[in-house]
């Protein structure tokens, strides 16, 4: 059917709705609309009787049904138009929305650039490297994004101490330092090397950083990142030794000794000494001899520089001394402090220091001076268990009036020093860790007038090790003081002579590190691990087994090491046992080594043991051979950084270590 009769079904069937609104009497809550359609509806209705009251109301429910239910028509409901704040709230809201959106998605990218997803940055180099040894920075770049990338701008911080010596790359760059790479395609990159060598003191990391900034194609911003790689010069390749007083007397020179030990000018072709100390009262010269070493030159470059050149170029000195004199001028404060070191002046005069040590004083402003050697040394050192230690006291008057009824005494304080080993040919008084002399063993100290002086000798032994109990300080603390008889008499001008010590002196005792050496062809239980005729017979082969037993209990050792040189006749069996570290055996010297990098405490014993053999010869008959001229162990103490050595004993074929062969061993080949 057309338009127009489904135009009819609509209004016939209002017409029905609005008889049955009339008979409930509703007529209030009817819109003018259906008012309208109700006037007109009969006549359609009348027009198109054709369609029955049930057709019309299936229809009708067929075209607004929603779910099965017919919508309520009593009610018409008119929908206002949208206001103009509400569109312009709606409008901002999505605004911000949008806005958002962008900011959050563009930082997101940003940040994502920034993290190298696209520009990367690696920096390849040693971790650690020794003292002016060359070396080389490889730096890699690369765009690792689909993006083109403009102005990339690499700027390149060398570490303060690095000393730049050649660089290789294609892309352009300013002072070695910036280098610029107009347009980086997606994933092309490339490659910067650079050469060069650190002057730097030991355990210092010297960072070097990268930054870089470059723009994307189509972004307007500018994007950067942060690289950063770090060098340790790990250890100087010489060693050095100081001696000097730590206490001074105010006016007096004072000698300052520094050895340097196995220096080699082939890395840093000359240094400067320096010295650094408070203007107004400390000076340093250096003892003038045309005769210093026929190896360096020594030329003063100002008051407190000296620069040391060698005569040969890249040679390696096994040891340099030199001899230097300090002076403090006046006492502003008890205590006062220099220091020294080691620099290299480049060709633009910067300084590159790789050495420095800080040294404290005390002040003493007295007439009588007062000083204490030991072991020929003025300053701290390390001594082992059992080390004898020989001591100087010298005393002088300084002033200018006579000295009377000196008292002189020396104080050792330590737990571990043996008192029955004392010898002192002046026979002083001991008393509760010190010895004191007076005029009555020392005569001179009766009256002491300007100028005069004098020494006092003495020698003690530390003890052999035994046990350590709880909070005893393992070291000897030693100094000098005096008194003085007529003191209200020199104190007369006004002056206090309260100053009356020496310097001080403290050993710090080294871990009791022992090696113990055997060989055997029994061992302690009697069970052979030999073999071959005893005593040796010329043309057959006898072996024998060494054991070393290494103990430690007090401190914690590293760059442990025993080498035994054997004889030409002695044959390395390559049959060994270590509880610890490594074995080698060196065929071309005939020696064996054994290292351990690191010996903690808590681990109190380390074993090794391993075979050897002889054959003799004609000419060794009704001889005893030399096994060894004995082994040399070398350990660093951590606790005391001092190297400590010891040496066996040599070995023979009469075996003295073995008391089972020795009963039918005299050693002597048959």
């Amino acid at each position: 059917m057309g338009k127009k009769n489904k135009n009819n079904d609509f209004l016939f069937t209002r017409h029905k709705i609005n008889n049955e609104v009339k008979k409930k009497d509703i007529k209030k809550e009817q819109s003018s609309e259906s008012t309208i359609l109700s006037e007109k509806k009969p006549e359609l209705i009348s027009k198109n009787s054709r369609f029955s009251e049930g057709e019309i109301e299936n229809n009708l429910m067929e075209i607004y049904s929603n779910d099965g239910d017919l919508p309520d028509f009593k009610t018409i409901k008119i929908k206002k138009k949208r206001g103009f704040w509400v569109s312009f709230a709606y409008f901002i809201l999505f605004f911000a929305l949008v806005a958002g959106l962008s900011f959050w998605a563009f930082n997101y990218f940003k940040s994502g650039q920034s993290n190298s997803s696209v520009l990367d940055i690696s920096i390849t180099s040693p971790e650690k490297i020794s003292l002016g040894e060359e070396f080389y920075y490889e730096i890699e770049y690369k765009n690792s994004s689909n993006y083109n990338l403009n102005n990339v701008n690499l700027n390149i911080t060398y570490p303060d101490n690095f000393i730049l010596l050649e660089v290789y790359s294609v892309d352009k760059t300013e002072d070695n330092k910036v280098w610029i790479i107009d347009s980086l395609d997606a994933k092309i990159g490339g490659k910067i090397k650079v050469r060069g060598k650190i002057i730097n003191k030991e355990g210092v990391n010297n960072l070097l950083s990268i930054k870089s900034s470059y723009e994307i194609s189509g972004i307007s911003s500018n994007f950067s990142k942060e690289s950063f790689n770090s060098v340790m010069v790990s250890s100087l390749p010489f060693q050095f030794q100081e001696d000097y007083f730590s206490t001074v007397l105010v006016g007096e020179e004072y000698p300052l000794k520094i050895t340097l030990k196995n220096f080699s000018f082939e890395k840093i072709k000359d240094f400067v000494f320096y010295f650094n100390g408070p203007e107004e009262i400390f000076s340093v010269k250096n003892i003038e001899n045309e005769d210093f070493s026929e190896n360096i030159i020594i030329e003063k470059i100002n008051d407190n520089n000296f620069k040391i050149t060698p005569k040969t170029e890249g040679i390696l000195i096994e040891e340099m001394e030199f001899d230097f004199k300090y002076k403090i001028s006046e006492k502003i404060n008890d205590q006062e402090s220099f220091s020294w070191g080691l620099k290299y002046i480049n060709e633009n005069q910067q300084d590159f220091i790789f050495l420095e040590k800080l040294i404290n004083l005390e002040i003493i402003k007295s007439d009588l001076h007062l000083s204490l050697l030991e072991n020929n040394n003025s300053t701290d050192f390390p001594v082992n268990f059992g080390d004898n230690l020989d001591y100087i006291i010298k005393y002088s008057n300084k002033g200018d009036k006579d000295m009377k009824d000196l008292v002189i005494m020396a104080v050792l304080d330590s737990e571990f020093l043996d008192w029955s080993s004392l010898e002192d040919s002046n026979d002083g008084r001991v008393s509760r860790k010190t010895i004191s002399w007076t005029s009555q063993e020392i005569p001179a100290l009766k009256e002491l007038a300007p100028g005069e002086g004098g020494e006092i000798k003495f020698s003690i032994k530390v003890a052999d090790f035994d046990e350590i109990d709880f909070g005893q300080k393992l070291e000897v603390n030693n100094y000098a003081q005096f008194s003085i008889g007529n003191i209200e008499e020199l104190e007369e001008d006004g002056d206090k002579l309260t100053d009356n010590r020496s310097n001080t002196i403290i050993n710090k005792i080294n871990s009791n590190l022992v090696l113990e050496e055997k060989v055997l062809y029994f061992d302690e239980d009697n069970i052979p691990v030999g073999s071959g005729p005893l005593p040796p017979v010329v043309g057959e082969k006898t072996s024998f087994k060494y054991y070393w037993n290494l103990s430690n209990t007090l401190h914690e050792l590293r760059d442990i090491k025993i080498e035994l040189p054997l004889p030409t006749y002695v044959i390395w069996e390559n049959n060994f046992n270590i509880s610890a570290g490594n074995i080698m055996f060196d065929p071309v010297t005939n020696k064996v080594f054994w290292t351990l990098s690191r010996w903690p405490l808590g681990v109190d014993e380390v074993n090794i043991n391993f075979s050897v053999s002889i054959t003799p010869v004609e000419a060794e008959y009704n001889k005893i051979m030399i096994l060894s001229s004995g082994s040399s162990l070398e350990a660093t103490d951590i606790e005391t950084g001092d190297i400590i050595n010891k040496k066996t004993e040599a070995k023979t074929s009469r075996l003295e270590d073995d008391s089972i062969a020795s009963l039918s061993n005299d050693g002597r080949v048959r």
